[in-house]
């Protein structure tokens, strides 16, 4: 099995410093976000993938590892926009509910 590494001057990496900064933003997507990802992007997975690993991940049995995700948005300028879309609207959620906490302490 190979290791996927994204490349310094990879599109993902634009304006980041580090890698790590992409894999823990990534790692923040539920299996829902993971499920949509790969529903909106199973042709290009299913060039990726085994035909065993694509059928378990469209029945829900399986679901996209953080390294699939980062390779595909290295790969792909609409899934990038895409997938940071969706860190975007968790990211919202995740403030809203701060301030909300933070309110109810006053």
């Amino acid at each position: 099995m190979s290791t996927l590494q994204a490349s310094k001057n990879s599109p993902v990496h634009r304006g980041v410093n580090n890698k790590k900064d992409v894999l823990f933003l990534l790692e923040s997507l539920d299996t829902k976000d993971r499920e949509k990802i790969f529903e909106r992007y199973v042709d290009y997975f299913k060039e990726k993938l085994s035909r065993t690993a694509v059928y378990q991940m469209s029945k829900g049995r399986k679901h996209l590892k953080t390294e699939r995700i980062l390779q595909l948005i290295e790969e792909d300028e609409e899934a990038r926009k895409f997938v940071l879309d969706l860190l975007r609207k968790k990211a919202e959620k995740a403030l809203q509910i701060i301030q909300q906490l933070e309110a109810e302490e006053k």
